[in-house]
């Protein structure tokens, strides 16, 4: 009995050539090679042992690495995600797991005057949204937090807008399935598929509504001032000063007492310091400035009418008191 059990548990030699290949073709240049590759993973993978499985989930985790290509990193994903959508992710992998899946979330290299990585930025969602299917609501309640504002950040902040509106799915399958997200149900009615079709909308309506949210303000702030307003996109950095300015708290804004603000500005008075990065930072700050300047000409027009009210008041009251002395 003990030989017929070693037998079932060992793996044909061709097979094992097989997964090689295929992990192999999850760096390959071309798209379908790569989609071809993370699909054939996923049916093989569904018919071994358990082991065995596991050790090709960690053949795809080790290309998500610093040092992979973004051809790697995008095949990683597509195989993460069909191992997870067909439950050979196991719980146990997710501490492991998910911090790189939210690096290759925010995944954005800069090429000459454009970058690399919308493609897998847009496979990590696909990986976000097959978390939802594959683990329970307790299995994931550690990570919510995480996954929540890394998504969320995505939804609103993301150049492109297919990856905008494919975080927004994510974040919705994982509202339904998961129902831990905070304020879940309030953010997918505001940032829904339409409402993320344009960027700007997206930066300056949608935002400052999930920055009002006090789950998600420190981290939506943090990454328009240490990533977005650095961004090489022209139209990208004066987005995300204004939406700074709108999204951050009036007193913060007033005072200019934000940590992450002044570390910005710091690292850019280096002299080594690139032009996009000091240009969106001044842009910032004076997106930051115009908001205080708003904000405190609306608090004298608040003051200004609370006397005019309290001097009707008053005279309302002399007038009360003459009459009954007549």
């Amino acid at each position: 009995e003990g030989g017929e059990e070693e037998e079932e548990g060992l793996v044909p030699e061709a097979v094992e050539s097989i997964l090689e290949q295929l992990l192999s073709g999850l760096r390959d240049s071309d798209t379908v090679v790569r989609w071809s590759s993370a699909k054939g993973i996923g049916r093989i993978t569904n018919r071994l042992p358990l082991e065995l499985a596991d050790d090709v989930v960690g053949g795809a985790v080790d290309l998500l690495a610093p040092d992979e290509q973004a051809s790697a990193w995008h095949g990683g994903c597509l195989a993460l995600a069909e191992l997870a959508r067909r439950g050979l992710l196991l719980p146990a992998r997710l501490p492991e797991v998910l911090p790189r899946v939210v690096s290759a979330l925010h995944y954005d290299v800069p090429r000459g005057t454009t970058s690399v990585g919308t493609h897998v930025r847009d496979a990590a969602c696909y990986v976000c949204w097959a978390f939802a299917r594959a683990f329970d609501a307790a299995v994931m309640a550690p990570h919510v937090a995480q996954l929540a504002q890394s998504l969320l950040v995505v939804v609103t902040f993301d150049r492109e807008v297919n990856v905008r509106r494919a975080a927004s799915a994510a974040f919705q399958e994982n509202v339904g399935r998961q129902g831990s997200f905070p304020h879940g149900i309030e953010i997918v009615t505001r940032a829904d598929y339409f409402a993320l079709g344009s960027r700007p909308n997206a930066y300056l309506r949608v935002a400052p509504f999930l920055a009002s949210l006090e789950e998600y303000r420190p981290m939506l702030l943090r990454h328009l001032l240490e990533v977005k307003s650095r961004h090489w996109d022209e139209s990208v950095r004066l987005l995300a000063a204004q939406a700074a300015a709108r999204a951050a708290p009036p007193a913060a804004v007033g005072a200019g007492e934000d940590a992450s603000m002044g570390a910005a500005c710091a690292a850019d008075r280096a002299p080594d310091a690139e032009a996009a990065t000091t240009a969106g930072t001044a842009i910032a700050a004076a997106a930051a400035a115009e908001a205080a300047a708003v904000s405190e000409a609306e608090a004298a027009k608040a003051a200004e009418l609370m006397d005019e009210d309290g001097e009707e008041e008053e005279s309302d009251g002399g007038e009360d008191a003459s009459e009954e002395e007549e």
